[in-house]
């Protein structure tokens, strides 16, 4: 157990030496660090919102908006179905309240003709669970009048959906190149948590302005109309079958076929440009391939035919096929600027959310509580350094409590070396699972030592009293501190934000004291015990 090879003195070193790197940066000022020649890292660990200051959101999910959507996808889906078995209808709209489509039939023959249909509608939520209800209710409500509208249990679900993928749009719209450590989780059922560190006065502006983008890019067909049906259908909200009004900031408003050709979710990518022949800000998109299939086909037929964009419910253009477009690419040109159609482009890239998000709660946590409580870490962190190197010396003697002592500062090291790969993000509740650790960390030196302490009292001499204590602690060391890595990856798992941070710290603790206490501490044994030859151990 004493034996070391020189592979295995390299490879120890080796690892210390590495953990030593990637720590220092973290003590040096940023001038030196972005000086630092390319071989050396310079990443340093991530103060969380607690410690650096930053912005701390949240937000609301509008679920009625996404019901309300959600329903006008579906009267347009109704309408069709009813079209194609040409069942007749006197009216299919929303209600006032906007949570129900209301279909009214022409004759009773058309109600017997078209409830079947209806119902078809009314799917299983998911179809891969038993017993996970029916994604709408129809209930009549007068002679041959019914009202459908969305179950609980799919609001449920649908909220759920929507929480989700608001958080994943969120993420990519905030943070596109995933360097800036936030915080997004569901808080209850309804609500979603944001915290921004690091972001100042203009970064939080930033951050609400594509908050309460909802960014849902639509292209259409032009229904061509009158003014006076155009204007009938905006003051009087009574649209014909299967269009509405949609407001164009040059042209005023302009009737459009309801349902869009495409949506924003058939597009690749996008990106800013310039237009060539004026030098005009543009965002340029490509489709994905069903995409560019669908607007071939449509271009080819509607040529000298105009076509709108929209963009969350305003035309941004709407100009004239001049032939079929089938390249699978395009752009959008309107009053951007430079910085708008950049804007625009992350906003497609990172995709529309599903239902407006309204911030409900807004605060800016300052760099000054951040400074104390760095400052209140750093000196709990040292005073329970000295207590425990105090305690160690004490109980061990100088020999024995300075292996300790000198295995728990290279853990520490390691630690933040880790961490500093990693790219982790440092909270108060890290800081409390780093002071953990270090009082954690000295246990296996303890269980070693009083087992070193009881073969030295059986009569051993001193080599085998110390290979015999090594050798059979390691296995209630490894015992101890598996459970507790368990406990550690749980709440990992399981929790979110500070909780994760104190988790991590206390995992990468819990895998570093092992290291130095069952590897380092006893080749620092073993070098010491070759060297000094001691008669008896001064333990």
């Amino acid at each position: 157990m004493l034996h070391f090879s020189r592979v295995k003195i390299f490879f120890i070193l080796g690892a210390v030496v590495l953990g030593l790197l990637f720590s220092l940066p973290n003590a040096l000022s940023p001038s030196v660090r972005d000086n630092l020649p390319p071989p050396l890292p310079k990443g340093t660990l991530n103060l969380g919102l607690d410690l650096q200051g930053g912005a701390h959101f949240l937000l609301d999910v509008d679920v009625k908006d996404g019901v309300e959507t959600k329903l006008k996808i579906e009267s347009s889906d109704i309408r069709r179905s009813l079209r194609l078995e040409r069942v007749r209808t006197s009216k299919i709209a929303l209600n006032e309240a906007k949570d129900a489509v209301m279909v009214t039939f022409k004759s009773a023959a058309d109600e017997e003709a078209g409830l079947p249909i209806l119902q078809a509608r009314s799917e299983p939520i998911d179809e891969s669970q038993v017993g996970s209800g029916q994604t709408l209710d129809i209930e009549k409500v007068s002679e041959h009048r019914y009202k459908v509208r969305l179950t609980e249990d799919m609001v449920t679900a649908m909220t759920e959906r929507t929480i989700n993928q608001s958080i994943k749009v969120l993420r990519d719209r905030i943070d596109p190149n995933g360097t800036m450590e936030l915080t997004l989780a569901k808080e209850g059922n309804d609500r979603i948590l944001l915290q921004v560190p690091g972001a100042d006065n203009e970064q939080v502006k930033i951050i609400e302005d594509r908050i309460k983008k909802t960014a849902k890019l639509s292209f259409h067909e032009v229904k061509v109309a009158s003014a006076a049906v155009t204007n009938y259908c905006v003051q009087e909200d009574v649209c014909p079958p299967g269009t509405a009004a949609y407001l164009d900031d040059q042209r005023g408003y302009m009737l459009l076929i309801e349902r869009p050709i495409l949506t924003g979710s058939d597009l690749k990518r996008a990106n800013p440009g310039l237009k060539q022949q004026t030098n005009a800000p543009i965002v340029n998109f490509t489709y994905n391939t069903a995409g560019a299939n669908k607007f071939c086909d449509f271009t080819a037929e509607h040529v000298e035919e105009p076509f709108a964009i929209v963009l969350d419910g305003n035309i941004i253009t709407a100009p004239n096929i001049l032939s079929p477009i089938c390249g699978g690419s395009g752009y959008i040109e309107g009053n951007f600027t430079n910085k708008s159609a950049k804007e625009l482009s992350l906003l497609l890239n990172a995709g529309a959310l599903p239902a407006k998000l309204r911030i409900s709660y807004k605060t800016q946590v300052g760099p000054e509580m951040g400074k104390d409580s760095i400052r209140a870490g750093k000196v709990a962190s040292m005073l329970g350094l000295v207590g425990v190197a105090l305690f160690m010396w004490i109980s061990y003697g100088l020999r024995f409590g300075t292996i300790a002592n000198t295995a728990l500062a290279i853990n520490i090291v390691l630690i933040a070396g880790a961490l500093s790969i990693m790219g982790a993000t440092l909270t108060l509740p890290g800081i409390a699972g780093i002071i953990l650790t270090i009082g954690m960390a000295v246990d296996a030196n303890v269980l070693i030592f009083e087992r070193i302490r009881e073969e030295a009292a059986l009569g051993r001499g001193p080599i085998n009293a110390v290979d015999t204590g090594y050798r059979l602690s390691i296995a209630p060391i490894l015992d101890a501190n598996i459970t507790t890595l368990i406990a550690a990856l749980t709440l990992y798992f399981v929790g979110s934000g500070p909780i994760r941070g104190f988790a991590v710290t206390l995992a990468i603790g819990i895998v570093m004291s092992v290291f130095t206490a069952v590897v380092v501490a006893r080749l620092m044994t073993s070098v010491w015990l070759r060297r000094a030859r001691p008669k008896t151990l001064p333990i």
